[in-house]
């Protein structure tokens, strides 16, 4: 079977594992790349993965740090 290149807004949101007002957020402020197919919203595969890797990344405090 193929694999998936295109999500809607809502198939984005279950594969970055956030909500839907997020995947649109970041589309709005231009941090996530989306194309239109008529009057669908698409976000492929690669944007999402490349979305996600510009997220920042969690530090954890030290175990003496708190």
């Amino acid at each position: 079977m193929d694999t998936k290149i295109a999500f809607t807004v809502d198939e984005a949101a279950r594969q970055a594992s956030l909500g839907r007002d997020r995947i649109y957020a970041a589309i709005r402020d231009g941090r996530l790349e989306a194309r239109k197919a008529g009057r669908r919203t698409v976000v492929t595969a690669d944007a999402i993965k490349r979305f996600i890797n510009a997220l920042p990344a969690l530090k954890l405090p030290q175990e003496g740090d708190r």
